[in-house]
């Protein structure tokens, strides 16, 4: 079997990294290395680690001290010496056989493809909060997804992105290839992005499944999509070609819920009569009811009320974003 270092980029993630190194302590591959990179944090998060490498030698505690996750992927990166190299995030843990899928995967794939990683699925932790649970079902949706790397698929295949992926450490150490530390998100579709560039091709695979425990409420969530809208403008600053159509559907909704309250506005001053003011609402209209119905494909396929709050996540992805990508082209 390959040996495989682990990257694992934490900041403050005492509730969650106790789970997460020992979700890779048992992996069905054995012949790895720990690296844990931890950005200063202000918590029990490296004492935590301290006491686990007493129990495995494999695990090793880095600095990070400019605290980005680009930077300490990349600190990882150049304390690798294994065959391979793979990332984990903190708050996230993994099954056993989580390598050994992704390994054998590449293995595979390799004879195909001219290939330079294979990604995982997003999956939901049991314990997770009801809320973060319904944010991981809106974001597995088409609706929610906006095209990403959350959506579900159901074979192997390549894709643009990849998430929690293996690279071959020997083509990245070949083409030179690291985090961009300008990046403060979309830091692995970046990644991921200068190795399509050089002709490489990714894959993603459904049953690599990686547990993510998701942000607690909808103000933190909100603020964690206007951060992802800043990151995609910045990539699609630095690489055109990665713009897709779906990119630019959030920024609209800005613009045109701007529209909406001057036309409120007009209507108001009898400026606009009431029919134009309504012709004017309905793409608004249109949205709510999608909205509607996906909120209530989601209560009703997992059988919970409580999933109603999908009906203001949804909202918050697509305002976040394009307030996020908005901020960025006005910072820029």
């Amino acid at each position: 079997m390959p040996s495989i270092d682990i990257i694992v980029g934490v900041k403050n993630e005492e509730k969650y990294i106790e789970r997460c190194i020992k979700s890779l302590m048992h992996q069905t591959i054995t012949d790895i290395n720990i690296i844990v990179v931890d950005g200063l944090s202000e918590d029990k998060t490296a004492s935590i680690v301290t006491n686990l490498m007493e129990e495995d030698s494999r695990i090793k505690l880095l600095t990070n001290p400019l605290e980005k996750i680009s930077s300490g992927r990349n600190i990882g990166l150049k304390a690798s010496q294994s065959d391979y190299v793979a990332y984990l995030d903190g708050h996230a843990f993994v099954g056993e056989d989580w390598l050994e899928t992704l390994y054998s995967t590449f293995t595979r794939c390799e004879q195909k493809y001219k290939l330079a990683g294979v990604g995982s699925t997003y999956d939901i932790p049991y314990d997770d909060t009801p809320f973060g649970k319904t944010v991981a079902l809106c974001v597995q949706t088409v609706f929610g997804g906006l095209g990403t790397s959350f959506t579900k698929e159901q074979k192997v295949h390549p894709v643009d992105t990849v998430a929690f992926a293996l690279y071959k450490r020997g083509i990245l150490k070949k083409e030179g290839v690291f985090y961009d530390e300008k990046m403060t998100h979309c830091e692995d579709t970046d990644f991921n992005h200068q190795l399509i560039k050089k002709g490489y091709i990714l894959v993603k695979h459904p049953e690599a499944r990686v547990y993510q425990y998701r942000r607690k409420n909808l103000r933190e969530f909100f603020r964690q999509m206007v951060k992802y809208g800043e990151g995609r403008f910045k990539l699609i600053h630095k690489f055109r070609e990665t713009l897709k159509y779906y990119h630019l559907i959030p920024i609209i909704t800005i613009f045109y819920l701007l529209f909406i309250l001057i036309s409120l506005i007009l209507y108001l001053l009898t400026i606009i009569n009431l029919g134009s003011f309504l012709i004017i609402s309905l793409p608004l209209l249109i949205y709510l009811i999608i909205d509607f119905i996906y909120t209530i494909f989601i209560m009703v396929k997992h059988r919970g009320l409580n999933h109603i709050i999908a009906f203001l996540i949804f909202p918050a992805i697509h305002i976040g974003y394009g307030a996020g990508f908005l901020k960025g082209l006005i910072v820029d």
